[in-house]
């Protein structure tokens, strides 16, 4: 596309070329001149723009949103983690302490995200603890958290003294990005469905809310029998996914064809980084940056799909923060993983290395 300076150019040399003699720039010829190719230019940007929203490749925001729908392709809304927290207190009570659907814990700080208790749970007579089901009240991966990290009482239960979570928040995850809708529009262009093979149970399952990815394997009880391996953002596809996603299959199927919807089975895989970090950046700091995108990467896996040492690397560079990095220990190879498992970050290290 040409810039506003090549327009203006080239509309002057046109009237000097007609003219005769040059539009002065402070003539009435030569500020309309200058207006003219302002709007030109306007116009070829905005053509510009408009071609590229015809193609996957290009598009962006809602017109990459219209060409997946032209594919039976939505865009994958954030989603809230999910876990348990355990109320309790040093003595038991003579009485029956009721904790309340809805109430409110948090991470430390004024900035910690915030879960809810989905059930009512009762704490029973001569009982010091009691577990409830949670999620966090903002969808997104900021409300994943580490087992042991819930410790603050919001709304405080009749009776309750403390709270904890026993098993990390997983699940969390942001509105999927362009890229990452990009990337499954045109694997959809590469991997036709046709009603029948794999490429049509992927892409009917990853329809689901609660799918991030899914793998297709036969069974093997024999011809016409398919497994169905549901992961979501980081973390394995709950039963209620699950049972949605079997339910649709269920009515999809083509006749004398049975399909099995499972989650899929999960691969820890712990991680140890040694970092350099940048010049003027302090470790805390970079290594607040490098943990964010170890996550990322585990949050952006599918099911079936290795953990490559490389591309792990390559996230850490991007981050900006580190001069410098090492993968320590089992990090450092590549991690195959079945068709029917997904890697999930077990635990991220961040060490400082020496410059």
């Amino acid at each position: 596309m040409e810039t506003y300076e090549e327009i203006l150019g080239r509309m002057q040399g046109t009237f000097e070329e007609l003219a005769g003699y040059p539009a002065d720039d402070a003539s009435d010829i030569g500020i309309r001149l200058r207006v003219l190719a302002g709007e030109v230019y306007s116009l070829t940007a905005a053509m510009d723009w408009l071609e590229q929203q015809f193609f996957a490749q290009t598009a962006q925001d809602e017109q990459l949103d219209l060409r997946a729908q032209e594919h039976g392709i939505q865009r994958r809304p954030a989603q809230a983690a999910a876990g348990e927290l355990t109320f309790s207190r040093a003595k038991p009570l003579w009485y029956r302490a009721v904790i309340d659907k809805g109430t409110v814990c948090a991470l430390p700080g004024e900035d910690g995200a915030r879960y809810v208790t989905t059930e009512e749970a009762v704490l029973a007579v001569g009982s010091t603890s009691v577990t409830v089901p949670a999620e966090a009240e903002q969808p997104g991966r900021d409300g994943n958290a580490a087992a042991g990290t819930v410790t603050t009482l919001i709304t405080v239960p009749p009776g309750i003294e403390q709270v904890t979570n026993q098993k990390p928040f997983t699940g969390g995850a942001d509105a999927e990005g362009d890229e990452s809708l990009r990337a499954r529009l045109t694997q959809s262009y590469a991997a036709l469905s046709n009603g029948t093979n794999a490429a049509f149970y992927r892409n009917q399952a990853l329809k689901d809310e609660g799918v991030f990815s899914a793998n297709v394997v036969p069974k093997e009880q024999g011809l016409g029998t398919v497994g169905v391996y549901l992961g979501a953002s980081g973390a394995a596809a709950d039963s209620e996914t699950v049972q949605r996603v079997q339910a649709m299959f269920d009515e999809l199927r083509e006749i004398n064809v049975l399909v099995t919807v499972a989650a899929a089975q999960t691969v820890s895989c712990p991680v140890t980084v040694q970092i350099v970090p940048c010049a003027g950046m302090s470790f805390e700091a970079a290594s607040d940056g490098v943990e964010e995108a170890v996550q990322a990467y585990f949050a952006g896996l599918g099911v079936g799909e290795p953990v490559r040492a490389a591309a792990l690397t390559a996230k850490v560079f991007a981050t900006g923060v580190v001069e410098n990095c090492t993968l320590v220990g089992s990090a450092a190879a590549d991690r195959v993983v079945k068709a029917n498992q997904l890697a999930v970050l077990q635990d991220v290290t961040v060490q400082e290395a020496s410059a």
